[in-house]
């Protein structure tokens, strides 16, 4: 069989990665198989290998856009030297822009921490709240309390997450979440 090249395997790759987000995010990654993720693209097993060596692989090129934002907030804040209302308004706005991905991921058993973060990534979510945290006993609990509220924030209760689990914070949530965050870090928020 001819290989796919060019425009056409990357725009097959990138087909393969909206269909199976939509299926994680409907099914959770537990409950997705690879046979349903061919079946929904209405392709061969072996021709999804050829992309993608497993289900691991697709969770990982998946989750690599939010986890190097991740990676990114935390430059920031290093090379800000502080944490700042509107770097906190930039993390807040990452992880709303994906939070189908995230609610369905941080709720399924099956996605632990090390396997989003597996095959050297880093552990950029170790490195966000130790980023927001000072270095005293208390500021590392800050840190964490910060980063979960977002988290929670942007998660929500199942009630308000819409039909599809696609409900977003609206702008008003987003500035309430990051002054709260800000609150938390005992940061001053403008």
């Amino acid at each position: 069989m001819a290989r796919t090249v060019g425009s056409d395997a990357e725009e097959t790759r990138r087909r393969i990665l909206g269909e199976t987000t939509a299926l994680f995010v409907e099914r959770g990654y537990a409950s997705t198989s690879i046979r349903d993720i061919s079946e929904r693209l209405g392709m061969t097993k072996g021709a999804l290998y050829y992309h993608f060596t497993s289900k691991e692989d697709l969770l990982h090129a998946i989750v690599a856009p939010l986890l190097s934002g991740l990676r990114a907030f935390v430059v920031d804040v290093r090379d800000a030297g502080t944490v700042r209302a509107e770097l906190v308004r930039e993390l807040v706005d990452l992880l709303d822009a994906n939070a189908p991905l995230v609610r369905s991921l941080s709720s399924d058993p099956a996605v632990s921490r090390s396997k989003l973060e597996g095959r050297g990534a880093g552990a950029p979510f170790t490195e966000l709240a130790q980023i927001l945290s000072g270095t005293g006993d208390g500021d590392a609990l800050r840190g964490r309390c910060a980063v979960g509220l977002i988290f929670a924030s942007v998660i929500g209760p199942p009630e308000l997450r819409g039909c599809d689990g696609g409900r977003r914070l609206t702008e008003a949530e987003k500035r309430f979440v990051t002054a709260a965050a800000m609150a938390v870090l005992a940061i001053p928020a403008p």
